[in-house]
């Protein structure tokens, strides 16, 4: 089972422009076989929640934060794809899918985690300058491998 997160990113093909309507365009992409409609599209910098897949080389996509513009992302950027969980940016007060991450069986031993899953990294701003909170959002003990994120959670 993969777990998906921040920097856990799905095989992605191609480049994309996205248009204030959400309508994303894509040059050798492969929608069809390499994305699915709730995974996120990072395209700029950005997340993009896909709503939608018409074609291998459109779909349709809202702002991957609530509350967020859809940002206009202009043609031939590099394009990622993530299977992040997608209650982070539809219903959660918090909801920012950038300070989720997926961590394996190997972090938990080596972070102040306490279970292998979907966990939120938050890192404290004023007062709370230079903590970290962990809060484990979907648990999943039998998790074992996952992308290059070993700058926030290492693996060893």
């Amino acid at each position: 089972m993969a777990l998906w997160g921040n920097k856990d990113d799905k095989t992605s093909t191609g480049t994309v422009a996205i248009a204030a309507n959400g309508l994303v365009t894509g040059t050798s992409t492969l929608f069809d076989s390499e994305l699915a409609t709730g995974d996120y599209l990072r395209a700029n910098d950005l997340d993009h929640l896909v709503t939608s897949i018409t074609t291998n080389t459109n779909c349709q996509v809202v702002a991957g934060v609530p509350g967020a513009t859809l940002a206009v992302v202009a043609a031939t950027n590099a394009v990622s794809y993530s299977e992040k969980p997608k209650y982070i940016t539809v219903s959660e007060s918090q909801g920012d899918p950038v300070k989720v991450f997926g961590v394996d069986t190997t972090e938990v031993g080596v972070t102040d985690t306490t279970h292998a899953g979907w966990v939120r990294r938050t890192a404290g701003t004023g007062g709370r300058n230079g903590r970290v909170q962990f809060e484990v959002l979907v648990a999943g003990s039998s998790i074992a491998g996952d992308a290059a994120d070993d700058t926030q959670l290492a693996d060893s």
